[in-house]
């Protein structure tokens, strides 16, 4: 009996469901994609070659945000249930009149939500399945793996969190439900759809006021955060409150400065049905104000994260394309430089980087190879040239620009590094450029950070002369030269200074750096050389001297550093797609919930239009109107929001590697929008249109 009456409510409510039924469909889908990740075929190669344990950090990050992202969506569950309680008060006060008792209407509600648990779980799990073989294709991109060995995938484990966790979920809505039905009176139950909200008329000069107000604050955070490199931490903070704080009052003083005006066209005001529904606009607003602040900042950490986490990603492998200029690097640190203590530890190893290549038998796996030295100035020696030497007359706007986000604080005792012409020509034919000349008394800057460049170019171009060692330089060129030495997956080169041969006589090198090319051109071939040439130069330093052997400063492969970098922009895109994508789903169906449950209680008003002549299309428009505007409202503002919240991440995030193109990743972005956040939109009009026509009927 009690079956068959939960049954027949489930299927005469099934549009009221609706937006229930699709928050968990998508939350599970959602759940159970990012938890299958570790069974995809391009994720379990890539950790198969993962030295830096990335694919572990992956995988930990993942299930801990799994546990949030299943406590977001159980709290909207729960927020979803006391919408379907409500839209039911007088159904339940109908079956306790007729004398059911509170335990057997309990009962009624535990088997619709168990009905309903049960059927929207396994569309959710079947979704993320289909899902997940699409996932498929971007895991494969994220980890730079082909499709050939596309497998279908199934993953028992995360259908298995999905089902506790969301389990889990359900069991608390029984709970509640149970709760909430014991606790009620049957006259509440009658008359909770007479409550209405009253109409509250703001002053409207205050309201105009507040807006501007707002409004200025908000331009000036707006302002303040483009300049992201020049404002301070306390800027930033009080951009941050402003912004919060703004929001809040746009939306407070938003709903009596629109009735406001539109009251003053009397023509367009009494035209149809525009007063009822500038009135139910102006209503609702003054009591959604805080709530729609809340979605407006979640959609724009949405729109913020999904956009930059897209882009970090491109910006990270564009990266490593244009700093990896060498299959390998080892740099050596020259034992007569160091102490008299340190030079006699038996643990130093002796070799070179070229001889110790050599010595573990690896000559003849690369197609070229070069060798420099790298010198470093102290303090003790004469003439010695610092940073702000070779800025000049520019090293107060460095400090303006670098305020906030990089700054050296004793930049006239920072001192640059130094090679010699020759060396450097060896370095960059190596990486397939144009070898460079210059005088005996000329000297150029190497560096590939904008932040230093900028301001070298323009001392350059002012004819910077330096000072060292007995030698006066001029610059070679008036630009400085972009690149680095070291290979590496970021820009982080701020100066190295290059001279001529001459002027580096009679010192010794602090550093030796070993660059080469393999001969293999495949990725696989050069996966296996890369894996030979580091075991046998392990295998020789263990033998020969310890594992806590001396002298090698820095060893590194473009593999090495391209599994790194794939790993980290495939974690960035996975967090800000989960987090994104769970933010988004919060935010519309909050929405969606507390607009239906709007409808309900406003069930009366529509009858009384209809008994006055209003024709159903035209109450259909307004609720279109209505429907819109709660939608758009905090997305419009979002999406300014973002457009300065991006503004600001560029050159923190993405700015500080190489000048990213965001089109394509904004372009992602807005589908996801479009998808989730309009289907939402549709599903709740003709929800809601559902709602004010049932009465009728």
């Amino acid at each position: 009996m009690i079956f068959k009456l939960a049954f027949s409510n489930i299927r005469k409510s099934i549009k009221d469901y609706a937006v229930y039924f699709f928050t968990i469909v998508i939350g599970v889908a959602i759940f159970y994609l990012f938890n299958s990740i570790d069974e995809q075929q391009a994720y379990k190669k890539f950790i198969a070659h993962d030295p830096n344990h990335i694919g572990a950090i992956i995988r930990t990050t993942m299930r801990s945000l799994s546990v949030f992202v299943s406590v977001v969506l159980g709290l909207l569950i729960v927020y979803a249930s006391r919408f379907l309680m409500h839209r039911r008060n007088r159904e339940f006060a109908i079956y306790l009149m007729l004398g059911m008792g509170k335990r057997k209407v309990s009962a009624i509600l535990f088997m619709e939500t168990l009905l309903i648990g049960v059927f929207s779980l396994i569309v959710g799990l079947l979704l993320g399945i289909g899902l997940s073989q699409l996932m498929s294709a971007l895991v494969a991109n994220l980890f730079e793996a082909d499709l050939d060995s596309y497998k279908f995938v199934l993953s028992a484990r995360a259908a298995k969190s999905a089902l506790i966790y969301f389990g889990i979920a359900y069991l608390v809505v029984i709970l509640f439900n149970s709760f909430m039905i014991s606790k009620c009176r049957i006259l509440d139950l009658i008359n909770s759809g007479k409550k209405e909200e009253k109409l509250k008329l703001k002053n409207p000069w205050a309201c105009v006021i507040i807006f501007l107000i707002s409004s200025a604050a908000l331009g000036y955070a707006y302002h303040t955060v483009t300049r992201s490199l020049t404002m301070s931490s306390k800027e930033l903070l009080l951009c941050i409150v402003l912004g919060a704080i703004s929001t809040f009052f746009i939306f407070w003083s938003i709903s009596g400065l629109v009735l406001k005006i539109i009251m003053s066209f009397k023509g367009g005001y009494y035209k149809g049905l525009n007063c009822f529904t500038v009135r139910q606009i102006s209503s609702k607003l003054n009591t959604m104000v805080f709530s729609m602040t809340l979605i407006c900042l979640f959609l724009f950490i949405t729109i913020c994260s999904l956009s930059v986490s897209f882009a970090l990603r491109d910006a990270l492998n564009k990266e490593l394309r244009d700093c990896c200029q060498a299959d390998m690097e080892i740099v050596m640190l020259n034992k007569n430089k160091l102490s008299e203590k340190a030079r006699n530890r038996d643990k130093y190893i002796n070799e070179s980087p070229d001889e110790l290549i050599e010595k573990a038998g690896l000559n003849d796996i690369f197609s070229g190879t070069s060798m420099i030295n790298i010198y470093m100035q102290k303090n003790e020696e004469e003439d010695v040239i610092y940073y702000s030497e070779l800025l000049g007359a520019y090293v107060d706007d460095y400090y303006k620009q670098s305020e906030f986000l990089f700054k050296i604080d004793n930049i006239d005792k920072s001192k640059p590094q130094i090679i010699s012409i020759n060396d450097f020509n060896k370095m960059w034919t190596l990486f397939g450029r144009e070898p460079l000349t210059i005088n005996k008394n000329e000297y150029f800057i190497l560096s590939d950070l904008e932040y230093y460049y900028q301001f070298f170019d323009k001392a350059a171009e002012d004819g910077q002369e330096i000072s060292f060692d007995g030698h006066k330089l001029t610059p070679a060129f008036d630009k400085t030269v972009y690149g680095a030495i070291d290979i590496i997956s970021i820009h982080e080169n701020a100066a190295i200074l290059v001279v001529d041969d001459s002027v580096l006589e009679g010192r010794e090198p602090a550093l030796k750096a070993f660059h080469g090319n393999y001969k293999a051109t495949g990725k696989e071939e050069k996966r296996a050389v890369d894996n030979e040439m580091q075991d046998k130069v392990k295998q020789y330093i263990r033998d020969n001297y310890s594992e806590d052997a001396l002298g090698l400063s820095y060893f590194t492969t473009k593999l090495a550093i391209s599994d790194m970098t794939i790993g980290i922009g495939a974690m960035a895109t996975f967090i800000g797609l989960y987090l994104g994508l769970t933010f988004l789903i919060t935010c519309a169906a909050i929405i969606a919930l507390k607009q239906l449950s709007e409808c309900a209680d406003s069930v009366e008003r529509y009858e009384m239009l209809r008994k006055i002549g209003a024709e159903e299309n035209s109450i259909s428009r307004s609720l279109l109107i209505q429907t819109g505007t709660f939608f758009l409202l905090p997305l419009i503002l979002a999406i300014i929001h973002s457009i300065y919240g991006i503004k600001f991440a560029k050159p923190m995030m993405i700015g500080m590697f190489v000048s990213q193109n965001m089109i394509p990743s904004i372009i992602a972005t807005a589908a996801l929008i479009v998808a989730i956040y309009g289907g939402y939109f549709v599903i709740t009009y003709f929800c809601g249109r559902s709602v004010i026509r049932n009465r009728r009927k």
